[in-house]
């Protein structure tokens, strides 16, 4: 099979070459998956050129030889206990809690992380899904009364997470500001955004606005930044960001004085792939073949993508 491998922090056009190994065979309560897409995630990006973040858990080199995370692709042959699937079943997951491996053309993953793709949703759009829309859809979890009256803002609005708040945020009542780069501002006034702020001209926490929820994927200010832009009983959820920063808003965190700063610990669920599927419209900025990672790393990580990135396999 052809795969993505890499054994070295650096560049995406220097690190990561296609090569071909071995099919894996899945164990005992694996499946073993043909890949029809991946969709590439910030973790992709911090475990291939090394960022602090990407060291956590890989302090000197990447911690898999093959990344991709978000598959979706059908299922070739079951591993001893599995009975929820069958061969020919179109599945999708997040493989991000055990050892990724989706950018290749074929991949063993546990059968628990897995779900059945409903019908009439693309192998791209369902790749799209799982770890971007599962963190939002969390992160949201964490204000329950979201509702009419109540207002949100999503920092880092044009990935893949604000792209589906957005709409998630919408469809309960609230007013939604994007914040991101300005080419991105129609795209997400379209998606539903009742007001945008280009963060390369206007810092939010300087405005008089307060916000009952910020969602933040790209976290890098001080903490008393958030507070004074958070209205009393509103909360800050941090899915991503700078080291530092994340270590600052822990640190805050018991001194918020009626407001709540925190730090989103992620929980792989295919339950919620499933109700994302249901309620939102996957946004796909663009598709690269196999051969072309790289060059889809190098378009995440250049933050001018919209939605979700895909790299497909057939």
């Amino acid at each position: 099979m052809r795969a993505l491998v890499i054994e070295q922090y650096g560049p995406p056009e220097n690190v990561l070459r296609l090569e071909q190994m071995p099919q894996p065979q899945p164990k005992p309560g694996e499946v073993l998956v043909r890949v029809h897409a991946t969709s590439v995630n910030s973790w992709d990006w911090d475990s291939v050129t090394g960022t602090p973040m990407g060291r956590v858990t890989g302090p000197f080199k990447p911690p898999f030889n093959i990344l991709g995370a978000d598959i979706a692709g059908t299922v070739e042959a079951l591993g001893q206990g599995v009975t929820t699937f069958k061969p020919g079943d179109n599945v999708f997951g997040d493989l991000s809690g055990g050892k990724w491996g989706g950018f290749a053309d074929y991949v063993c993953a546990p059968a628990g992380v897995l779900a059945l793709i409903p019908p009439g949703l693309s192998f791209i759009a369902a790749a799209a899904i799982p770890q971007a829309g599962g963190l939002v859809l969390q992160a949201l979890r964490k204000f329950p009364q979201l509702g009419p009256g109540h207002t949100v803002l999503f920092s880092g609005a044009g990935g893949g997470v604000g792209t589906f708040g957005i709409q998630l945020a919408k469809a309960a009542g609230a007013t939604v500001t994007a914040v991101d780069r300005k080419e991105k501002r129609e795209a997400l006034l379209a998606l539903g955004a009742d007001s945008f702020i280009d963060y390369q001209s206007e810092d939010f926490a300087n405005a008089s606005e307060r916000y009952d929820l910020i969602i933040d994927v790209v976290a890098n200010r001080p903490a008393k930044h958030y507070k004074r832009s958070l209205k009393r009983g509103g909360r800050l959820v941090v899915i991503g960001g700078t080291f530092s920063s994340l270590i600052r808003i822990l640190a805050a965190s018991p001194f918020s004085r009626g407001k709540t700063l925190s730090i989103l610990p992620y929980k792989v669920s295919p339950e919620d792939s499933l109700m994302l599927a249901a309620k939102v419209r996957p946004v796909i900025d663009s598709t690269f073949a196999l051969e072309d990672g790289a060059k889809a790393l190098r378009r995440l990580g250049g933050g001018h993508h919209i939605g979700k990135v895909i790299v497909t396999m057939v």
